[in-house]
C-alpha cells in the first residue's frame, strides 16, 4: 500500500549522481548545498493600451550545488579535455564547451525517509572556478551554477518521495539511470 506523504523537510542531500549521454552515471561526490529558482517570463495581452491578461511561464531554472566534486565529475560538468593531450594532460579553453547532463540525488528528512530528486537536462552556466587558500582552515566547496532546461517531456525538475513510488524500477533506476520515459505514464 502506497504511504500519502503529508510531511517532509529537506534536511539533507546524499547519493548525487550524474549522467552524461551515452555513459553510465557516476557519483557526483560530497554535496553541500542545492538552490533552485524558477525563472520566468510574463506574456501580457493588450485591449486599448491597457493590460487585460497576463500569465507568467517558466522559461528554465536556475540551480546552484556547492560541493566537493569528484574528479570526473568536474571535468565532465566544466568541459575539461585531454582531446589532443598526451595521457594525463586535460586542458580547459576556447574551444571547451560543457556537455548537457542528467543529475539525480536523494534528499532525506530528520526521520530518514527519501524523496528522489532529478534534473534530466542540465548546462552548466558558471564554467570552471577554484580557490586555492593557504590560509583556510577547511578546503572549500566549489560552487557550480546550471540551467536546468526542459527535457523531452517539457519538464525541468522531477521529485518522488519513496513511500509513494509504486514501480520499483523507479527506485532502481533512479540514480543510475534517470530517464524521462522511466517516470512516464505508460497508460496515458
Amino acid at each position: 500500500m502506497v504511504k500519502k506523504v503529508e510531511e517532509f523537510e529537506d534536511y539533507k542531500i546524499v547519493e548525487g549522481s550524474i549522467q552524461f549521454e551515452g555513459a553510465e552515471a557516476i557519483g557526483f561526490g560530497c554535496i553541500g548545498t542545492m538552490d533552485g529558482t524558477s525563472n520566468t517570463e510574463e506574456v501580457v495581452k493588450k485591449c486599448e493600451g491597457a493590460v487585460v491578461k497576463k500569465i507568467k511561464r517558466i522559461t528554465d531554472l536556475a540551480v546552484t550545488l556547492t560541493g566537493h566534486a569528484k574528479i570526473p565529475a568536474l571535468r565532465g560538468i566544466t568541459g575539461l579535455s585531454n582531446e589532443g593531450l598526451k595521457t594525463g594532460v586535460y586542458a580547459y579553453g576556447t574551444d571547451t564547451f560543457a556537455k548537457p547532463f542528467k543529475f539525480t540525488a536523494k534528499v532525506l528528512d530528520m526521520e530518514g525517509n527519501i524523496k528522489y530528486v532529478a534534473f534530466p537536462n542540465l548546462a552548466d552556466v558558471k564554467g570552471l572556478n577554484f580557490n586555492i587558500n593557504n590560509e583556510a582552515t577547511e578546503i572549500e566547496m566549489k560552487d557550480f551554477e546550471f540551467s536546468a532546461l526542459a527535457d523531452e517531456n517539457k519538464k525541468f525538475y522531477y521529485e518522488a518521495y519513496e513511500s509513494e513510488i509504486e514501480d520499483t524500477e523507479v527506485k532502481e533506476k533512479w540514480l543510475t539511470n534517470f530517464t524521462p520515459e522511466l517516470v512516464k505514464n505508460a497508460e496515458l
